[in-house]
Protein backbone atom coordinates (compact mmCIF):
# COMPACT_ATOMS: atom_id res chain seq x y z
CA UNK A 1 0.00 0.00 0.00
CA UNK A 2 1.36 3.41 -0.92
CA UNK A 3 2.10 5.65 2.03
CA UNK A 4 0.95 8.82 0.24
CA UNK A 5 -2.32 7.50 -1.17
CA UNK A 6 -4.77 10.42 -1.19
CA UNK A 7 -2.12 12.89 0.03
CA UNK A 8 -2.16 16.64 -0.63
CA UNK A 9 0.68 19.20 -0.67
CA UNK A 10 0.27 19.62 3.11
CA UNK A 11 -0.45 16.13 4.50
CA UNK A 12 1.99 13.80 2.72
CA UNK A 13 3.91 11.25 4.79
CA UNK A 14 6.86 9.01 4.00
CA UNK A 15 5.57 5.68 5.34
CA UNK A 16 2.23 3.92 5.52
CA UNK A 17 2.96 3.27 9.21
CA UNK A 18 3.16 7.04 9.80
CA UNK A 19 -0.34 7.48 8.40
CA UNK A 20 -1.64 4.76 10.71
CA UNK A 21 0.11 6.31 13.73
CA UNK A 22 -1.47 9.68 13.03
CA UNK A 23 -4.90 8.09 12.89
CA UNK A 24 -4.25 6.20 16.14
CA UNK A 25 -2.99 9.30 17.96
CA UNK A 26 -5.98 11.30 16.76
CA UNK A 27 -8.42 8.76 18.17
CA UNK A 28 -6.49 8.43 21.46
CA UNK A 29 -6.39 12.18 22.08
CA UNK A 30 -9.90 13.04 20.89
CA UNK A 31 -11.84 10.02 22.18
CA UNK A 32 -9.81 8.40 24.96
CA UNK A 33 -8.41 11.44 26.77
CA UNK A 34 -4.78 10.50 26.17
CA UNK A 35 -1.78 12.83 26.04
CA UNK A 36 1.02 12.48 23.48
CA UNK A 37 4.80 12.87 23.44
CA UNK A 38 6.18 13.61 19.97
CA UNK A 39 9.94 13.40 19.58
CA UNK A 40 11.99 13.95 16.42
CA UNK A 41 15.56 14.83 15.58
CA UNK A 42 14.50 17.24 12.82
CA UNK A 43 12.37 20.25 13.75
CA UNK A 44 11.03 20.62 10.20
CA UNK A 45 9.75 17.03 10.11
CA UNK A 46 8.26 17.41 13.61
CA UNK A 47 6.37 20.56 12.57
CA UNK A 48 5.11 18.87 9.38
CA UNK A 49 3.72 15.83 11.19
CA UNK A 50 2.27 18.00 13.96
CA UNK A 51 0.36 20.00 11.35
CA UNK A 52 -1.12 16.79 9.90
CA UNK A 53 -2.08 15.61 13.40
CA UNK A 54 -3.79 18.89 14.33
CA UNK A 55 -5.77 18.93 11.08
CA UNK A 56 -6.90 15.38 11.82
CA UNK A 57 -7.91 16.38 15.36
CA UNK A 58 -9.98 19.32 14.08
CA UNK A 59 -11.81 17.04 11.67
CA UNK A 60 -12.35 14.32 14.26
CA UNK A 61 -13.55 16.56 17.10
CA UNK A 62 -14.09 20.20 16.07
CA UNK A 63 -15.58 21.01 19.50
CA UNK A 64 -12.17 20.62 21.19
CA UNK A 65 -9.98 23.68 21.71
CA UNK A 66 -6.32 23.65 20.68
CA UNK A 67 -3.85 26.17 22.04
CA UNK A 68 -0.08 26.53 22.12
CA UNK A 69 1.37 26.66 25.60
CA UNK A 70 4.82 28.10 26.39
CA UNK A 71 5.40 27.55 30.11
CA UNK A 72 8.04 29.95 31.39
CA UNK A 73 8.06 28.77 35.02
CA UNK A 74 6.07 26.81 37.59
CA UNK A 75 3.97 29.80 38.61
CA UNK A 76 2.78 30.38 35.06
CA UNK A 77 1.80 26.70 34.78
CA UNK A 78 -0.19 26.84 38.00
CA UNK A 79 -1.90 30.08 36.98
CA UNK A 80 -2.86 28.62 33.61
CA UNK A 81 -4.26 25.50 35.22
CA UNK A 82 -6.25 27.57 37.72
CA UNK A 83 -7.80 29.43 34.80
CA UNK A 84 -8.91 26.11 33.33
CA UNK A 85 -10.53 25.14 36.63
CA UNK A 86 -12.07 28.53 37.44
CA UNK A 87 -15.56 27.53 36.26
CA UNK A 88 -15.64 24.25 38.22
CA UNK A 89 -15.96 23.26 41.83
CA UNK A 90 -13.38 21.10 43.56
CA UNK A 91 -15.72 18.11 43.42
CA UNK A 92 -16.16 18.58 39.66
CA UNK A 93 -12.45 19.03 39.09
CA UNK A 94 -11.46 15.73 40.70
CA UNK A 95 -14.11 13.71 38.85
CA UNK A 96 -14.01 12.48 35.30
CA UNK A 97 -15.73 14.90 32.90
CA UNK A 98 -19.22 14.06 31.76
CA UNK A 99 -18.52 15.30 28.23
CA UNK A 100 -15.11 14.11 27.05
CA UNK A 101 -15.56 15.73 23.65
CA UNK A 102 -15.07 19.31 24.89
CA UNK A 103 -11.41 18.94 25.76
CA UNK A 104 -8.53 21.39 25.92
CA UNK A 105 -5.48 20.28 23.96
CA UNK A 106 -2.25 22.01 25.02
CA UNK A 107 0.66 22.07 22.58
CA UNK A 108 3.79 22.27 24.76
CA UNK A 109 6.59 23.60 22.54
CA UNK A 110 10.27 22.82 23.19
CA UNK A 111 9.53 20.33 25.94
CA UNK A 112 13.21 19.35 25.97
CA UNK A 113 14.03 22.77 27.49
CA UNK A 114 11.57 22.41 30.39
CA UNK A 115 12.86 21.35 33.82
CA UNK A 116 12.02 17.81 34.86
CA UNK A 117 10.03 19.12 37.84
CA UNK A 118 7.75 21.17 35.61
CA UNK A 119 6.98 18.20 33.36
CA UNK A 120 6.15 16.11 36.42
CA UNK A 121 3.93 18.90 37.79
CA UNK A 122 2.01 19.15 34.50
CA UNK A 123 1.48 15.38 34.51
CA UNK A 124 0.22 15.35 38.11
CA UNK A 125 -2.18 18.23 37.49
CA UNK A 126 -3.69 16.47 34.47
CA UNK A 127 -3.95 13.18 36.37
CA UNK A 128 -5.31 14.60 39.65
CA UNK A 129 -7.83 16.97 38.06
CA UNK A 130 -9.49 14.99 35.23
CA UNK A 131 -12.45 17.37 35.35
CA UNK A 132 -10.32 20.00 33.63
CA UNK A 133 -10.36 17.70 30.58
CA UNK A 134 -6.86 18.71 29.47
CA UNK A 135 -4.67 16.66 27.13
CA UNK A 136 -1.05 17.66 26.43
CA UNK A 137 1.03 17.20 23.30
CA UNK A 138 4.71 17.48 24.26
CA UNK A 139 7.04 18.42 21.39
CA UNK A 140 10.63 17.33 21.91
CA UNK A 141 13.42 18.07 19.43
CA UNK A 142 16.56 15.92 19.57
CA UNK A 143 17.45 12.35 20.41
CA UNK A 144 18.70 12.68 23.97
CA UNK A 145 16.05 15.01 25.34
CA UNK A 146 13.46 12.53 26.57
CA UNK A 147 11.88 13.29 29.97
CA UNK A 148 10.59 10.83 32.50
CA UNK A 149 6.89 10.61 31.71
CA UNK A 150 5.93 8.01 34.31
CA UNK A 151 3.78 10.60 36.16
CA UNK A 152 1.30 10.46 33.25
CA UNK A 153 0.71 6.77 33.97
CA UNK A 154 -1.05 4.99 31.14
CA UNK A 155 -2.64 8.17 29.82
CA UNK A 156 0.18 9.10 27.42
CA UNK A 157 1.43 7.81 24.08
CA UNK A 158 4.99 8.13 22.78
CA UNK A 159 6.00 8.48 19.15
CA UNK A 160 9.56 9.02 17.99
CA UNK A 161 9.29 10.21 14.38
CA UNK A 162 12.07 8.86 12.17
CA UNK A 163 13.43 10.63 9.12
CA UNK A 164 12.88 8.84 5.77
CA UNK A 165 15.71 6.84 4.27
CA UNK A 166 16.91 7.30 0.68
CA UNK A 167 14.41 4.83 -0.82
CA UNK A 168 11.44 6.33 1.03
CA UNK A 169 12.49 9.86 0.06
CA UNK A 170 12.83 8.87 -3.59
CA UNK A 171 9.42 7.19 -3.57
CA UNK A 172 7.87 10.33 -2.06
CA UNK A 173 9.50 12.46 -4.74
CA UNK A 174 8.30 10.21 -7.56
CA UNK A 175 4.71 10.24 -6.31
CA UNK A 176 4.79 13.99 -5.65
CA UNK A 177 6.04 14.58 -9.18
CA UNK A 178 3.11 12.56 -10.51
CA UNK A 179 0.49 14.15 -8.24
CA UNK A 180 1.73 17.71 -8.71
CA UNK A 181 3.14 18.69 -5.29
CA UNK A 182 6.84 18.16 -5.88
CA UNK A 183 7.95 21.53 -4.50
CA UNK A 184 6.80 21.09 -0.84
CA UNK A 185 8.16 17.54 -0.69
CA UNK A 186 11.52 18.64 -2.06
CA UNK A 187 11.72 21.59 0.30
CA UNK A 188 10.96 19.45 3.35
CA UNK A 189 13.51 16.81 2.35
CA UNK A 190 16.17 19.46 1.84
CA UNK A 191 15.44 20.94 5.28
CA UNK A 192 15.74 17.48 6.82
CA UNK A 193 18.89 16.50 4.95
CA UNK A 194 20.61 19.90 4.99
CA UNK A 195 19.58 22.05 7.95
CA UNK A 196 20.26 25.77 7.77
CA UNK A 197 23.16 25.51 10.21
CA UNK A 198 24.91 23.04 7.87
CA UNK A 199 24.26 24.73 4.53
CA UNK A 200 28.01 25.06 3.76
CA UNK A 201 28.89 21.40 4.15
CA UNK A 202 29.72 19.15 1.20
CA UNK A 203 26.82 17.41 -0.55
CA UNK A 204 27.40 13.90 -1.79
CA UNK A 205 26.29 12.92 -5.32
CA UNK A 206 23.37 10.78 -4.10
CA UNK A 207 21.92 13.69 -2.12
CA UNK A 208 22.37 15.98 -5.12
CA UNK A 209 20.46 13.56 -7.35
CA UNK A 210 17.60 13.08 -4.87
CA UNK A 211 17.23 16.57 -3.47
CA UNK A 212 17.97 18.61 -6.60
CA UNK A 213 15.79 21.68 -7.19
CA UNK A 214 12.96 20.99 -9.66
CA UNK A 215 13.87 24.08 -11.68
CA UNK A 216 12.51 24.14 -15.24
CA UNK A 217 15.91 25.08 -16.68
CA UNK A 218 17.58 21.80 -15.75
CA UNK A 219 15.08 18.99 -16.37
CA UNK A 220 17.49 16.99 -18.51
CA UNK A 221 20.17 16.82 -15.82
CA UNK A 222 17.76 15.40 -13.27
CA UNK A 223 16.31 13.01 -15.81
CA UNK A 224 19.77 11.83 -16.86
CA UNK A 225 20.77 11.29 -13.23
CA UNK A 226 17.66 9.24 -12.58
CA UNK A 227 18.15 7.29 -15.83
CA UNK A 228 21.72 6.47 -14.89
CA UNK A 229 20.59 5.32 -11.47
CA UNK A 230 17.93 3.08 -12.99
CA UNK A 231 20.48 1.63 -15.43
CA UNK A 232 22.80 0.79 -12.59
CA UNK A 233 20.00 -0.96 -10.73
CA UNK A 234 19.00 -2.92 -13.85
CA UNK A 235 22.63 -3.93 -14.47
CA UNK A 236 22.91 -5.12 -10.87
CA UNK A 237 19.75 -7.23 -11.24
CA UNK A 238 21.11 -8.61 -14.53
CA UNK A 239 24.43 -9.62 -12.97
CA UNK A 240 22.65 -11.32 -10.10
CA UNK A 241 20.42 -13.16 -12.57
CA UNK A 242 23.39 -14.37 -14.61
CA UNK A 243 25.10 -15.60 -11.48
CA UNK A 244 21.98 -17.46 -10.42
CA UNK A 245 21.64 -19.08 -13.88
CA UNK A 246 25.30 -20.21 -13.83
CA UNK A 247 24.91 -21.74 -10.40
CA UNK A 248 21.71 -23.50 -11.46
CA UNK A 249 23.41 -24.94 -14.58
CA UNK A 250 26.28 -26.29 -12.52
CA UNK A 251 23.86 -27.87 -10.07
CA UNK A 252 21.90 -29.49 -12.93
CA UNK A 253 25.13 -30.91 -14.44
CA UNK A 254 26.15 -32.43 -11.12
CA UNK A 255 22.66 -33.83 -10.70
CA UNK A 256 22.72 -35.47 -14.16
CA UNK A 257 26.16 -37.00 -13.54
CA UNK A 258 25.11 -38.43 -10.22
CA UNK A 259 21.87 -39.75 -11.73
CA UNK A 260 23.80 -41.44 -14.59
CA UNK A 261 25.99 -43.36 -12.17
CA UNK A 262 22.96 -44.26 -10.11
CA UNK A 263 21.13 -45.52 -13.21
CA UNK A 264 24.08 -47.72 -14.23
CA UNK A 265 24.22 -49.21 -10.75
CA UNK A 266 20.49 -49.90 -10.76
CA UNK A 267 20.72 -51.48 -14.24
CA UNK A 268 23.56 -53.80 -13.17
CA UNK A 269 21.61 -54.86 -10.10
CA UNK A 270 18.54 -55.62 -12.21
CA UNK A 271 20.67 -57.68 -14.66
CA UNK A 272 22.17 -59.77 -11.88
CA UNK A 273 18.78 -60.41 -10.36
CA UNK A 274 17.39 -61.47 -13.77
CA UNK A 275 20.22 -63.96 -14.35
CA UNK A 276 19.72 -65.36 -10.86
CA UNK A 277 16.00 -65.89 -11.52
CA UNK A 278 16.83 -67.49 -14.87
CA UNK A 279 19.17 -69.94 -13.18
CA UNK A 280 16.81 -70.79 -10.32
CA UNK A 281 13.41 -70.77 -12.11
CA UNK A 282 13.84 -71.13 -15.87
CA UNK A 283 10.13 -72.02 -16.24
CA UNK A 284 9.28 -68.36 -15.48
CA UNK A 285 11.03 -67.42 -18.73
CA UNK A 286 9.27 -70.11 -20.92
CA UNK A 287 12.05 -72.76 -20.79
CA UNK A 288 10.40 -76.26 -20.29
CA UNK A 289 13.03 -78.34 -18.59
CA UNK A 290 10.46 -81.00 -17.53
CA UNK A 291 9.98 -82.24 -21.16
CA UNK A 292 13.07 -84.48 -21.01
CA UNK A 293 12.07 -85.91 -17.66
CA UNK A 294 8.61 -86.74 -18.99
CA UNK A 295 10.06 -88.74 -21.91
CA UNK A 296 11.71 -91.30 -19.56
CA UNK A 297 8.56 -91.90 -17.49
CA UNK A 298 6.73 -95.31 -18.06
CA UNK A 299 3.54 -95.26 -20.06
CA UNK A 300 0.27 -95.60 -18.13
CA UNK A 301 -1.23 -99.15 -17.92
CA UNK A 302 -4.63 -99.61 -19.54
CA UNK A 303 -6.69 -102.44 -18.01
CA UNK A 304 -9.26 -104.26 -20.18
CA UNK A 305 -12.89 -103.73 -19.34
CA UNK A 306 -14.91 -106.79 -18.19
CA UNK A 307 -17.07 -108.37 -20.85
CA UNK A 308 -20.24 -108.54 -18.76
CA UNK A 309 -20.00 -104.94 -17.54
CA UNK A 310 -23.36 -103.36 -17.15
CA UNK A 311 -24.28 -100.63 -19.57
CA UNK A 312 -23.94 -97.10 -18.30
CA UNK A 313 -27.04 -95.05 -17.99
CA UNK A 314 -27.39 -91.35 -18.77
CA UNK A 315 -30.10 -90.88 -16.10
CA UNK A 316 -29.10 -88.28 -13.51
CA UNK A 317 -28.14 -89.68 -10.13
CA UNK A 318 -30.39 -89.22 -7.17
CA UNK A 319 -30.82 -90.58 -3.70
CA UNK A 320 -33.79 -92.71 -4.83
CA UNK A 321 -32.09 -94.17 -7.91
CA UNK A 322 -28.84 -95.19 -6.25
CA UNK A 323 -29.30 -98.26 -3.96
CA UNK A 324 -27.66 -97.94 -0.62
CA UNK A 325 -25.11 -100.65 0.13
CA UNK A 326 -25.63 -102.77 3.23
CA UNK A 327 -23.19 -102.15 5.97
CA UNK A 328 -20.37 -104.61 6.02
CA UNK A 329 -19.49 -106.45 9.22
CA UNK A 330 -16.01 -106.01 10.38
CA UNK A 331 -13.70 -108.94 10.12
CA UNK A 332 -13.63 -111.07 13.16
CA UNK A 333 -10.30 -111.30 14.75
CA UNK A 334 -8.65 -114.57 14.50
Amino acid sequence: MNANLGATPTDFVFRAADRMRIAGCTNAIAREGMSLSLQCQHEALLDHYLGILLNSLRQESPENTIEVYFPSNTDSLLNRFNEALSSQTVDQAIRAPSDTRRAQIWIVQDAQDLPEAEIQLLARLIQNFPGANIRAILLTIGTNASHNLSAFGRKILRWEIEAPNAEQAQAALDLARTEGYLVPVTQLLKRIQHPSQNKDRDINPLDAAIFADPSPGEPNANANARTQQVKQQVQAFHDKGQQAITQSTQMVGKWRKNNTLLGMAIGAALGLSTLSMLWIQPEAFGIHVGAKIKAHMPLPIEWPEPKNAPATSNTPASVESVPLAAPTEPDQPR
